[in-house]
C-alpha cells in the first residue's frame, strides 16, 4: 500500500519528469517508452540508440518513475523535448577543457590547487568527491 506522502512525492517527480499531474491517479495498464538516453553496455558501447521504443511495458506510476530516472519516457525524443537528456544533446555543447572533452554546461566544477587541472561533477559536492580522489591518485608524495 503506498501512502499518500508516498503518492505525492512520487507525482512530484513524474510530473518533474514531464508527465500529467493526473498520471498517479489514470494510469494505463500497459504503455510504450522511448529511449531519451542512449542504452549502454559494460563496455560503454551504445546498444540501443536513441530514439529506440520498448512496447507493453507496465504503467504503473512506480515503473514508471524508475525508468524515467533511467532515460526512458512515454513521450518520443525530439528538438522540442525538455528532458535533461535531449536538452544536453541538443544544446551542442562546445569543448571547454584544454584536452578538448566535451563537458555538460549544467555540470559543477573545481579546480585542484595544485595541478589547476578542472574536475566535473552533476553537483557540487560530486565534484568535491572526485576531486579528492583526484588529489589521492595523482599527486602521491
Amino acid at each position: 500500500m503506498v501512502s499518500t506522502s508516498d503518492r505525492l512525492q512520487q507525482r512530484a517527480e513524474l510530473v518533474a519528469n514531464g508527465y500529467s499531474w493526473e498520471y498517479v491517479d489514470i494510469w494505463p495498464p500497459k504503455t510504450t517508452l522511448y529511449r531519451h538516453a542512449p542504452g549502454l553496455n559494460t563496455e560503454g558501447d551504445v546498444v540501443f540508440p536513441v530514439g529506440t521504443h520498448i512496447k507493453g511495458v507496465p504503467g504503473t506510476p512506480a515503473y514508471v518513475l524508475a525508468k524515467a530516472k533511467l532515460g526512458l519516457l512515454q513521450v518520443p525524443p525530439g528538438e522540442g523535448c525538455e528532458c535533461q537528456w535531449c536538452s544536453i544533446r541538443n544544446a551542442h555543447v562546445e569543448p571547454v577543457t584544454e584536452s578538448g572533452d566535451y563537458v555538460d554546461p549544467e555540470q559543477e566544477s573545481v579546480r585542484c590547487q595544485d595541478c589547476g587541472e578542472a574536475v566535473f561533477a552533476l553537483t557540487k559536492s560530486g565534484a568535491l568527491s572526485r576531486l579528492r580522489v583526484h588529489m589521492r591518485s595523482s599527486h602521491l608524495p
